[in-house]
Protein backbone atom coordinates (compact mmCIF):
# COMPACT_ATOMS: atom_id res chain seq x y z
CA UNK A 1 0.00 0.00 0.00
CA UNK A 2 0.97 3.73 -1.03
CA UNK A 3 0.47 6.63 0.76
CA UNK A 4 -2.72 8.55 0.02
CA UNK A 5 -3.47 11.80 -2.41
CA UNK A 6 -5.69 13.90 -0.34
CA UNK A 7 -8.17 16.32 -2.33
CA UNK A 8 -10.98 18.38 -1.87
CA UNK A 9 -14.30 18.21 -3.81
CA UNK A 10 -16.47 20.76 -2.55
CA UNK A 11 -17.12 19.88 1.42
CA UNK A 12 -15.54 16.80 0.96
CA UNK A 13 -11.96 15.53 1.31
CA UNK A 14 -11.52 12.49 -0.70
CA UNK A 15 -8.44 10.17 -0.19
CA UNK A 16 -7.43 8.57 -3.33
CA UNK A 17 -4.84 5.74 -3.44
CA UNK A 18 -2.66 4.29 -5.94
CA UNK A 19 -5.33 1.38 -5.52
CA UNK A 20 -8.30 3.95 -6.58
CA UNK A 21 -6.24 5.16 -9.56
CA UNK A 22 -5.76 1.09 -10.95
CA UNK A 23 -9.31 0.12 -9.81
CA UNK A 24 -10.58 2.85 -11.96
CA UNK A 25 -7.98 2.36 -14.97
CA UNK A 26 -7.20 -0.98 -15.49
CA UNK A 27 -3.84 -2.38 -15.95
CA UNK A 28 -3.08 -1.95 -19.59
CA UNK A 29 -0.98 1.02 -19.26
CA UNK A 30 -0.21 0.57 -15.20
CA UNK A 31 2.83 2.43 -15.61
CA UNK A 32 1.18 5.31 -16.89
CA UNK A 33 -1.03 5.12 -13.96
CA UNK A 34 1.70 5.55 -11.64
CA UNK A 35 3.03 8.16 -13.32
CA UNK A 36 -0.30 10.17 -12.88
CA UNK A 37 0.09 9.01 -9.21
CA UNK A 38 3.48 10.94 -8.73
CA UNK A 39 3.09 13.88 -11.02
CA UNK A 40 0.11 14.58 -8.37
CA UNK A 41 1.85 13.76 -5.34
CA UNK A 42 4.36 16.10 -6.36
CA UNK A 43 2.32 18.93 -7.90
CA UNK A 44 0.12 18.41 -4.37
CA UNK A 45 3.15 18.76 -2.11
CA UNK A 46 5.06 21.79 -4.25
CA UNK A 47 1.38 23.50 -5.33
CA UNK A 48 -0.59 23.51 -2.05
CA UNK A 49 1.93 22.38 0.65
CA UNK A 50 0.73 21.42 3.94
CA UNK A 51 -2.63 21.36 2.66
CA UNK A 52 -5.09 19.34 0.36
CA UNK A 53 -5.78 21.22 -2.89
CA UNK A 54 -9.63 22.10 -4.41
CA UNK A 55 -9.99 20.00 -6.84
CA UNK A 56 -12.05 22.83 -8.98
CA UNK A 57 -8.96 24.49 -9.53
CA UNK A 58 -6.65 22.61 -10.89
CA UNK A 59 -5.54 22.51 -14.68
CA UNK A 60 -3.69 19.97 -16.55
CA UNK A 61 -1.71 19.89 -19.91
CA UNK A 62 -0.07 16.63 -21.72
CA UNK A 63 2.65 16.48 -23.56
CA UNK A 64 1.72 12.74 -24.32
CA UNK A 65 -1.50 10.98 -25.33
CA UNK A 66 -1.02 8.28 -22.09
CA UNK A 67 -4.24 6.70 -21.19
CA UNK A 68 -2.99 5.12 -17.74
CA UNK A 69 -1.84 8.98 -17.16
CA UNK A 70 -5.06 10.51 -18.17
CA UNK A 71 -7.03 8.15 -16.51
CA UNK A 72 -5.14 8.30 -13.22
CA UNK A 73 -4.96 12.40 -13.38
CA UNK A 74 -8.99 12.63 -14.31
CA UNK A 75 -9.83 9.82 -11.14
CA UNK A 76 -8.04 12.14 -8.84
CA UNK A 77 -8.82 15.64 -10.28
CA UNK A 78 -11.82 14.95 -12.93
CA UNK A 79 -10.10 17.36 -14.86
CA UNK A 80 -11.01 15.82 -18.40
CA UNK A 81 -14.70 15.99 -17.15
CA UNK A 82 -14.09 19.45 -15.96
CA UNK A 83 -12.89 20.64 -19.43
CA UNK A 84 -9.58 21.40 -17.45
CA UNK A 85 -7.37 18.50 -18.98
CA UNK A 86 -5.66 19.25 -22.26
CA UNK A 87 -3.52 17.25 -24.55
CA UNK A 88 -0.77 19.08 -26.67
CA UNK A 89 2.36 17.19 -27.50
CA UNK A 90 3.32 19.65 -29.61
CA UNK A 91 3.70 21.27 -26.09
CA UNK A 92 7.15 19.86 -25.42
CA UNK A 93 8.96 20.10 -28.64
CA UNK A 94 11.51 22.21 -26.87
CA UNK A 95 11.21 20.65 -23.70
CA UNK A 96 14.39 17.94 -22.39
CA UNK A 97 11.23 15.35 -21.30
CA UNK A 98 12.12 11.66 -22.94
CA UNK A 99 10.25 10.82 -25.44
CA UNK A 100 6.92 9.12 -24.71
CA UNK A 101 6.59 6.16 -27.72
CA UNK A 102 2.62 7.24 -27.96
CA UNK A 103 2.47 7.35 -31.28
CA UNK A 104 1.64 10.70 -31.97
CA UNK A 105 5.34 12.73 -30.95
CA UNK A 106 4.32 13.11 -27.52
CA UNK A 107 6.77 13.58 -24.78
CA UNK A 108 6.77 13.07 -21.25
CA UNK A 109 6.46 16.79 -20.32
CA UNK A 110 3.49 17.88 -18.19
CA UNK A 111 2.07 21.30 -16.95
CA UNK A 112 0.05 21.58 -13.89
CA UNK A 113 -1.85 24.62 -12.74
CA UNK A 114 -3.67 25.44 -9.71
CA UNK A 115 -5.13 28.63 -9.81
CA UNK A 116 -2.38 30.78 -11.36
CA UNK A 117 0.04 29.07 -9.85
CA UNK A 118 2.05 26.19 -12.56
CA UNK A 119 4.23 24.08 -12.37
CA UNK A 120 6.06 22.56 -15.84
CA UNK A 121 7.66 19.25 -14.99
CA UNK A 122 9.23 16.58 -17.36
CA UNK A 123 9.80 13.19 -16.36
CA UNK A 124 14.16 12.63 -15.82
CA UNK A 125 15.66 11.30 -19.03
CA UNK A 126 16.95 7.82 -18.67
CA UNK A 127 14.29 6.51 -15.98
CA UNK A 128 12.09 4.17 -19.07
CA UNK A 129 14.50 0.83 -20.48
CA UNK A 130 15.12 1.70 -24.24
CA UNK A 131 13.14 -1.74 -24.70
CA UNK A 132 10.18 -0.23 -23.35
CA UNK A 133 10.01 2.58 -26.34
CA UNK A 134 11.00 0.29 -29.00
CA UNK A 135 8.47 -2.34 -28.31
CA UNK A 136 5.62 0.37 -26.86
CA UNK A 137 6.62 2.02 -31.37
CA UNK A 138 5.62 -1.30 -32.05
CA UNK A 139 2.34 -1.29 -30.92
CA UNK A 140 1.47 1.60 -33.13
CA UNK A 141 3.12 0.68 -36.06
CA UNK A 142 1.06 -3.14 -35.87
CA UNK A 143 4.27 -5.15 -35.96
CA UNK A 144 4.65 -5.75 -32.01
CA UNK A 145 4.18 -9.93 -32.01
CA UNK A 146 2.00 -11.74 -29.17
CA UNK A 147 5.26 -12.31 -27.19
CA UNK A 148 6.15 -9.38 -27.25
CA UNK A 149 2.69 -7.48 -26.27
CA UNK A 150 3.33 -10.06 -23.26
CA UNK A 151 7.00 -8.61 -22.73
CA UNK A 152 5.57 -4.88 -22.93
CA UNK A 153 2.92 -5.89 -20.22
CA UNK A 154 5.50 -7.21 -18.23
CA UNK A 155 7.67 -4.26 -18.66
CA UNK A 156 5.29 -1.51 -17.57
CA UNK A 157 4.04 -3.63 -14.43
CA UNK A 158 7.88 -3.22 -13.63
CA UNK A 159 7.87 0.31 -14.41
CA UNK A 160 5.20 1.19 -12.36
CA UNK A 161 6.58 -0.34 -9.82
CA UNK A 162 10.05 1.57 -10.25
CA UNK A 163 8.15 4.85 -10.18
CA UNK A 164 6.01 4.13 -7.10
CA UNK A 165 9.47 3.56 -4.99
CA UNK A 166 11.00 6.34 -5.73
CA UNK A 167 10.75 9.85 -4.41
CA UNK A 168 8.40 12.11 -6.94
CA UNK A 169 11.06 14.85 -6.94
CA UNK A 170 13.70 12.24 -8.01
CA UNK A 171 11.49 11.11 -11.19
CA UNK A 172 10.77 14.71 -12.49
CA UNK A 173 12.86 17.96 -13.29
CA UNK A 174 10.11 20.68 -12.71
CA UNK A 175 10.09 24.47 -12.14
CA UNK A 176 7.32 26.81 -10.74
CA UNK A 177 5.59 29.78 -12.28
CA UNK A 178 3.20 31.87 -11.54
CA UNK A 179 1.70 34.52 -8.78
CA UNK A 180 4.25 33.64 -6.15
CA UNK A 181 7.48 33.85 -9.05
CA UNK A 182 9.22 31.22 -10.88
CA UNK A 183 11.63 29.28 -8.45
Amino acid sequence: MHAALSIKDGNDLLTITYEDMVKYHGRQFIGGVALAYKLLELAFRVLTPGEPPVRDRISVILAVYGPGIIDGIEMATRALTRGALTIKPQLAAAQPAPDAADGQGGRYYFEIAYGDDKLMINLKSGLLPDEFIRLAYKTHDGTISEAEQLRLQELKEAIAQFLLRQKAEDLFDYRREGLLGSS
